[in-house]
């Protein structure tokens, strides 16, 4: 596992403790959980090309150190969405909490294994001189055929 850190305010903290505690899971869990729904809905969150956007600050820098372990494809994920996004994995975080810890605490069926991301592949082809990296999340063992495929450098397996 992949060790980083997420800062975060202590009302999102605090929010984010209560609902592990609440759901019977540790907040590491629930924070994989909550990104996930981000994935989801991607679309929403395209970003330009523009500097990363950092939550807003907080005057009495009431902030919270939040150690977290990834996983590698949970990793790759937060890597390539906050490129994608052009959102911080703490803003990410934040922005999840308050749009969908309300539904993750409504389905009380909802298990663990929802937090399990896809597998994930790291691909680059090049077409007349232009080298095209792609990302997969998913399964890539079977990808349709193309005129230029795409060599697979990197690849992790569902955990």
């Amino acid at each position: 596992m992949l060790r980083t850190s997420i800062n975060m305010s202590y009302a999102v903290f605090e929010k984010i403790a209560l609902a592990a505690a609440r759901r019977g899971i540790c907040r590491r869990e629930l924070v994989i959980m909550l990104l996930r729904r981000v994935l989801r809905d991607i679309d929403r969150f395209q970003g330009g090309f523009t500097l990363v956007r950092y939550q807003p600050r907080d005057p009495l820098k009431q902030w919270k150190h939040f150690p977290i372990c990834f996983r590698k494809n949970e990793n790759e994920f937060s890597q390539d969405f906050r490129k994608l996004s052009r959102f911080s994995l703490s803003y990410l975080v934040a922005i999840a909490t308050r749009r969908y810890l309300d539904e993750l605490l409504r389905e009380r069926d909802a298990m663990c294994n929802y937090s399990q991301f896809p597998q994930y592949a790291i691909g680059r082809r090049t077409i007349k001189h232009v080298t095209c990296w792609e990302f997969y999340w998913g399964n890539t063992e079977n990808l349709p055929k193309r005129a230029s495929p795409a060599r697979i450098l990197r690849r992790t397996t569902a955990q």
